[in-house]
């Protein structure tokens, strides 16, 4: 026999002993079982733990931004009364998503998504309009600019 035929043979015989032999090991053994979910559990923890704190630190840098925005807007004199209003209902809300966070409740974290989200909306309408209603008093400054700040990316 040719020295390609041998290791070829020798291949397949190789992928054959492991197509036996993997399934068998990946069948879950009774052993060992609270070791290996104690694991996943550590994991889990762990993974949420991570989650908890960037989902927080995303909702201040957001917030951050927005107080940027309307700084910016006050500083030309424009009425942001409307805009700081539902930037302080925002702010208010961020216990609400921490004690979800903290607690793990997935039905509440969904609930208070949907209202961030919503208040996130209204809260970049309310800063078109308001630059809208300025430039239609005869004041220049694109509207555009406003998006490539960052506004356009608030939601949370």
């Amino acid at each position: 026999m040719s020295k390609n035929i041998i290791l070829r043979s020798a291949f397949i015989a190789f992928c054959l002993i492991g197509m036996l032999v993997l399934p068998a090991a990946a069948a879950p053994a009774t052993q060992g079982t609270p070791a290996i979910s104690t694991a996943d559990q550590g994991l889990k923890d762990d993974l949420w733990a991570n989650h908890q704190q960037y989902r927080l630190q995303r909702f201040d840098l957001n917030v951050q931004q927005a107080e940027s925005v309307l700084t910016i807007l006050e500083k030309y004199n424009i009425d942001t009364t409307a805009c700081q209003a539902t930037l302080t209902t925002l702010i208010g809300k961020r216990s609400e998503l921490e004690a979800a966070l903290s607690a793990r409740d997935q039905a509440k974290l969904k609930t208070v998504n949907a209202e961030l989200r919503t208040l996130w909306q209204q809260f970049r309408k309310e800063i078109r309009d308001t630059v809208r209603d300025h430039r239609g008093k005869g004041a220049a400054g694109p509207l555009s600019a406003l998006s490539s700040s960052g506004l356009g990316t608030l939601a949370d």
